[in-house]
């Protein structure tokens, strides 16, 4: 009968083995790791921007959806500036107000002869800050300023002349 001979083992081979798979383990863990760090950071931006870029399209939407001669106005709500959008229905004149207050961008429909204060509305989305100005006749700078105080301006043209 033939007899295999046993290989000799090394203890060096165990520790190679080991010390291979522990090295396997730490870059496994320190990618990881990166990878966590970079969502979360990308997270974070995405979520901002979000913020930010919605403000601002709701914001050009709600104009344009106006953009009747006349219509679009600037003007307050309480201390806080406001831009105001008109509406006629069956012969009643309403009021859109679009302003920030209390950390959030807040809109508001009522009738024209209708007094309104800050705080009452519907809240639209988070925001520090809302400023608009009329540049030109059919030219306005809406600027927006997010949670994270990022600011954004945004020109917004009307086909109709004011």
């Amino acid at each position: 009968m033939i007899q295999l001979k046993k290989a000799q083992e090394h203890t060096i081979d165990r520790i190679f083995i080991l010390a291979l798979l522990a090295l396997f383990c730490a870059t496994a863990f320190l990618v990881v790791s990166i990878g966590a760090g970079e969502y979360r950071s990308i997270a974070n931006a995405m979520t901002d921007n979000y913020e930010t870029r919605t403000a601002a399209s709701y914001l050009e939407e709600k104009i344009n959806q106006n953009d009747i001669a006349g219509c679009v106005d600037i003007t307050s709500v309480g201390e806080q500036p406001a831009i105001s959008l008109c509406k006629t229905i069956n012969d009643t004149d309403y009021l859109t107000y679009i302003y920030c207050y209390d950390g959030y961008l807040w809109e508001i429909t009522v009738s024209s002869t209708t007094t309104v204060n800050p705080g009452e509305g519907q809240k639209i989305i988070k925001a520090e800050a809302f400023n608009v100005e009329q540049v030109t006749s059919d030219l306005f700078c809406l600027t927006i300023t997010d949670t994270a105080n990022v600011t954004q301006q945004l020109y917004v043209s009307l086909n109709t002349k004011q």
